[in-house]
């Protein structure tokens, strides 16, 4: 089995060595941290009446936390770009749900839990009233990325959840370790954590992705469609007529002196809307352009007939 201190250590420095090879890269920053004492654990473990998870625990044993920041050569000055942060275990602190009672100005966050579903897919959305939540990184005042105990008697269960800035929950991944490794394989680029939840990536935070992560985009973005159509149970129609493709030349003679060919200017429109590709900013408005496309062109072929 694979020792998560070991893998830490090692990766921390492969992240490093790749980042130093990139173009354009400059003021690469590591906070080296000394390793956390097990007494500052257990003092944590004993104020908290909680367990850390074993490769989170691993994780502090070898460094007190992360902060790995990196700029971009713009011209004559650097742009801070990209920045992985893990909290030390004195900041590993437990989000309130403050007071139970609210105003009709200011809801409290019990409010909000009430509002919100439990169920998020097959797992239950982390609550402030029911489960214990801490912060591992509060994405620059961009939302928090949370270490959830998920009550689970006798005992809790722990995940990792990120809640955004209009406190929506969105589940990123089932350990401290698997989160490690998604921060590292998307070099903390801006607002990386939104490609886990509905919203998806900001439109500049796309542009960062396709200089230094293409490939991670592309995986991102398939994601979060596999995803939206596990959610809704649809599928998504191609806007393609996969039977005009594969047609030989001809099939497609044939089709060229047929009564709907071009001497038919509505027909002639609808093969032109059929053709046109549209296009994708997000996984959504891929998936919405997917859906409508192909209605739209359905009926209007079908005007075309009756014309």
């Amino acid at each position: 089995m694979e020792q998560p201190k070991g893998y830490i250590e090692q990766t921390m420095m492969n992240i490093m060595k790749y980042l130093e090879k990139r173009n354009g890269l400059s003021q690469l920053k590591n906070d080296v941290k000394l390793p956390a004492e097990k007494q500052a654990i257990a003092i944590w473990e004993q104020k908290n009446t909680l367990l850390l998870p074993e490769d989170l625990k691993s994780f502090y044993l070898t460094t007190n936390g992360f902060h790995l920041t990196w700029s971009v050569k713009m011209e004559k000055m650097s742009v801070p770009v990209g920045k992985m942060n893990i909290n030390s275990i004195t900041s590993l602190s437990k989000l309130e749900s403050a007071s139970g009672e609210g105003t009709h100005v200011q809801p409290s966050l019990w409010d909000l839990d009430m509002d919100e579903d439990n169920e998020s897919g097959d797992r239950r959305t982390p609550s402030f009233v029911d489960s214990k939540i801490y912060e591992l990184d509060p994405c620059d005042g961009n939302g928090k990325v949370c270490l959830v105990y998920q009550e689970l008697k006798p005992d809790y269960v722990t995940e990792i959840w990120f809640l955004d800035r209009s406190l929506h929950w969105h589940f990123i991944c089932d350990s401290f370790l698997s989160y490690y490794r998604l921060m590292l394989m998307h070099l903390g680029l801006p607002h990386w954590q939104y490609a886990f939840t509905d919203m998806g990536l900001p439109p500049q935070s796309k542009q960062w992705f396709n200089v230094y992560a293409p490939i991670r985009l592309e995986v991102d973005i398939e994601g979060a469609i596999d995803t939206h159509h596990q959610d809704t149970g649809k599928t998504v129609s191609s806007p393609l007529d996969l039977n005009k493709i594969f047609k030989g030349k001809s099939d497609r003679k044939k089709t060229a002196i047929g009564p709907n060919s071009g001497n038919n200017p509505t027909s002639a429109t609808a093969n032109a809307n059929t053709r046109r590709k549209f296009p994708v900013s997000s996984a959504r408005s891929s998936t919405s352009l997917g859906n409508k496309t192909g209605s739209t062109n359905s009926q209007m072929a079908v005007k075309s007939n009756k014309m």
